[in-house]
């Protein structure tokens, strides 16, 4: 009797166990999905923001300068950032997003900090 007892709480036990289990990976998959999708905001966010000030720049006409920060990490995550044929890149945890942008006539870096976005004759300066 003693003994059948045992068996059944082990079972019960085993159960309970392979429950709080499958419980916990679903919980740390849903965890790893927000956390991928929250970097993918924040990386496009950051992405529109630059196009939008690098196509108002150009929008705007010859002299208009406007200055630019971008952050130093997205969310504790270094990327690189550059600009290629009428395009935005941004490479980030081996994935690349991008932007189209209004004009192919950009010249200069985008760095991380403080960036001066000048148009000047048609064709936008970033220093």
């Amino acid at each position: 009797m003693k003994a059948q007892l045992a068996v059944e709480f082990i079972l019960i036990f085993a159960i309970f166990l392979a429950a709080l289990t499958i419980i916990a990976l679903s919980l740390l998959n849903k965890a790893v999905d927000i956390s991928r999708s929250t970097i993918e905001r924040e990386a496009n966010t950051l992405l529109s923001k630059v196009a939008n000030t690098i196509n108002t720049v150009f929008l705007e006409g010859d002299g208009f300068a406007i200055n630019l920060t971008l952050p130093e990490k997205i969310k504790g995550f270094d990327y690189n950032i550059s600009i290629e044929n009428q395009s935005i890149w941004l490479t980030m945890n081996q994935r690349s997003y991008h932007k189209r942008l209004l004009t192919n006539n950009v010249t200069g870096e985008l760095k991380k900090g403080e960036n001066l976005l000048k148009n000047v004759n048609g064709g936008i300066v970033i220093k």
